[in-house]
């Protein structure tokens, strides 16, 4: 059995929680758990994110069935998820000026027979914790992260940097999504105290094992 904890935070900047995240019933046979960070607009990082969730969810459980079950498969489920909300929240954007340029990240993490299948987009982030070791597997796709990965500036300045915030990637910036998904077998009988963390600027979500 699974259990799992969620938390967030307004945080010290905004008026408005542009938080949404989705926890998994912990005897579901296909575990999802997802976070979204929002932005643009008074309400529109709310909408965005919640519709994110509620769209990618939705796919997931309307075509987790009928897929094959093998890595591939349910890889491109998460891919493809991730493509669709991204093609609702840009439509939702042009509805009206209020929700003009409103965006979100979106993190997911689906976990079926022992391996865990990530989809990522944006700077939120997914950890993995074991005993004593942390491991960051999802990496930022923000301005910064760009200028570290060059080596034009290194990751210490990377945490002051006056345009840390600024993303290359988020749902509903591009037409078209372009997620980084992947799954990997992270469990081992052995181990029964993973803990699978999500983080944002303003809060965090944990799952523990």
């Amino acid at each position: 059995m699974i259990k799992a904890y969620a938390k967030s935070d307004i945080g010290k900047v905004r008026e408005i929680n542009q938080d949404y995240y989705y926890v998994s019933e912990s005897l579901d046979e296909v575990q999802l758990y997802m976070l979204a960070d929002g932005m643009g607009g008074y309400n529109g990082g709310e909408i965005a994110s919640k519709l994110a969730i509620q769209t990618a969810k939705s796919y997931i459980e309307n075509n987790f069935k009928e897929i094959n079950k093998d890595k591939d498969s349910i890889i491109q489920l998460v891919g493809s998820s991730m493509e669709y909300a991204n093609m609702v929240v840009y439509e939702k954007s042009k509805e009206s000026k209020e929700l003009e340029g409103m965006g979100t990240t979106l993190e997911i993490c689906l976990i079926y027979n022992n391996k865990a299948f990530i989809g990522h987009v944006g700077d939120s982030r997914i950890y993995r914790i074991r005993k004593e070791f942390i491991r960051k597997l999802t990496q930022d796709h923000s301005y910064v992260q760009k200028l570290v990965k060059d080596g034009t500036i290194t990751q210490e300045e990377a945490s002051h940097h006056p345009q840390k915030n600024m993303l290359m990637k988020a749902l509903r910036m591009q037409c078209v999504c372009r997620a980084r998904c992947h799954g990997k077998r992270f469990f081992q009988r052995r181990y029964f105290c993973d803990e699978f963390r999500w983080f944002n600027q303003y809060g965090a979500t944990r799952r523990n094992l």
